[in-house]
C-alpha cells in the first residue's frame, strides 16, 4: 500500500537533485522518514519483538536491505568515475574514490559520523547522508524507543523540543532538516502512527482529513512546487520553514490515511503497487549515476540538467535509472529477499 508513494517520492527527490532545485526533493525525504518511523515499528512490534535474537534478526534483515544494493550503486560510480573521470560540478565534485582509511570506511558502511552527516565527503552517492539519519533511528527503533505508546509520546515531545531549541540557538534551518536529530521528528510521528491505528485513536481526526490520500499527496505536492518556485526568487527563509512543517503535517496525515488502509490510487493493485515500490531504493541510490552517463552523452560533460532541462534530457536520464535499477532489482535485490524472508521467518 505504500509502493507507489515511495517511488513518486523518490522521484521527486531525482528531480530536485538532476533537474529543478533541491528544496524540491527535501519535502520527500521528511516524508520517507515518516513512513520508515511507521513501518520500523510496525515490524518490531508486529514481526520481530524486542528479545535479543529478534533485535539481532532485524539487525540482519535491514542490513540485507540496505547494503547489498548500495555497494553497487558504488561499484558503478567507480565504474563512471573510472571511465568519464571527475567532475567538479555540484555534488559530482563529492563523488570521488575514497583515498582515505576514514573514507574508504565511511563510504562502506553509510555511517557518515557528524551530526550533519552530509558534511562528510566524499560519498559515492551522494544522497546517502539521509540513510545515516535512517540507521540512527532503525537502531533506536529496535532498542525499544517506540516500544510502547507512553515511549513514544515521550519521543515526540522531545523531537519538538530539539527544534525549539534550535530557533532558541539561533541555529540556521539546516539544522532542522540535515542533522540527525532533525530527523527524530518525522521519525516519532510516524512511530506515532502505529499506535494510533492499533489503539483506534484515528477517530480523534475529522475522518475528512485522512479519508482521501491522493488529496493530501496533491497538498504536500503544491507546497514542494510553490516552495521551488519561489525559493529563487526571494521566499524567505522563515516562510519556506513554517510551509515545510505545513507539508510535513500533510505527509504525516498521508502515511495515517494509508495505515489505515485507505487506497491511495484505487486503480493499482496490491502487486502493482509492491512491484513499482521496488524502483525506490534503486532510484534513490542511483540517480545521479543515470545522470552522469545521459549528461555526457548529450552535453559532453558529467554534470546536472539544471538550466539545460529539456525532453531529452529527462527520458534518457529516466530510462538509465530504470535500466540500472532493473538490474539492481534482478540481480541483487530479488535473490536476497528470499534470505530476508527466511531470516525474519526463523523461530526466536
Amino acid at each position: 500500500m505504500f509502493g507507489t508513494l515511495r517511488t513518486i517520492w523518490a522521484l521527486m527527490v531525482v528531480v530536485g537533485h538532476i533537474f529543478w532545485v533541491g528544496e524540491f526533493g527535501r519535502f520527500a525525504v521528511f516524508g520517507f522518514y515518516i513512513l520508515s518511523g511507521f513501518l520500523m515499528t510496525y515490524v518490531m512490534q508486529k514481526n520481530y519483538g524486542y528479545s535479543l535474537n529478534s533485535k539481532t534478526k532485524f539487525a540482519k534483515n535491514r542490513f540485507l536491505r540496505l547494503f547489498p544494493s548500495y555497494w553497487l550503486a558504488c561499484i558503478i560510480t567507480i565504474l563512471l568515475i573510472a571511465l568519464f573521470g571527475n567532475s567538479d560540478n555540484g555534488k559530482y565534485a563529492i563523488m570521488t574514490v575514497p583515498d582515505t582509511v576514514f573514507s574508504i570506511i565511511t563510504n562502506l558502511t553509510l555511517i557518515f559520523p557528524h551530526w550533519m552527516p552530509n558534511q562528510i565527503e566524499p560519498r559515492l552517492s551522494p544522497a546517502t547522508w539521509a540513510l545515516t539519519v535512517e540507521l540512527f533511528f532503525y537502531a533506536a527503533i529496535a532498542l525499544g524507543v517506540s516500544k510502547t505508546l507512553y515511549r513514544t509520546y515521550v519521543w515526540v515531545a522531545l523531537s519538538v523540543l530539539f527544534i525549539v531549541a534550535t530557533y532558541a540557538l539561533g541555529l540556521f534551518w539546516h539544522a532542522r532538516y540535515f542533522s540527525i536529530p532533525a530527523g527524530s521528528l518525522p521519525f516519532s510521528l510516524g512511530a506515532l502512527i502505529f499506535f494510533m491505528v492499533k489503539e483506534n485513536k484515528t477517530k480523534l481526526i475529522p475522518q475528512v482529513l485522512i479519508n482521501y490520500p491522493l488529496y493530501l499527496f496533491g497538498a504536500m505536492l503544491s507546497i514542494a512546487i510553490f516552495v521551488s518556485i519561489t525559493i529563487t526568487k526571494g521566499l524567505p527563509i522563515w516562510a519556506m520553514e513554517i510551509l515545510f512543517y505545513c507539508s510535513l503535517f500533510f505527509s504525516f496525515l498521508l502515511v495515517l490515511s494509508l495505515a489505515m488502509g485507505k487506497p491511495f490510487l484505487p486503480f493499482v493493485s496490491k502487486t502493482i503497487d509492491k512491484k513499482l515500490g521496488d524502483f525506490s531504493y534503486p532510484f534513490y541510490l542511483l540517480h545521479y549515476q543515470a545522470a552522469m552517463i545521459s549528461s555526457y552523452l548529450i552535453l559532453g560533460k558529467i554534470t546536472v540538467f539544471r538550466g539545460n532541462t529539456n525532453l531529452l534530457s529527462v527520458l534518457m536520464t529516466l530510462a538509465i535509472l530504470i535500466l540500472l535499477s532493473l538490474i539492481t532489482i534482478k540481480w541483487v535485490d530479488s535473490p536476497i529477499e528470499k534470505l530476508r524472508t527466511k531470516i525474519k521467518n526463523q523461530k526466536s
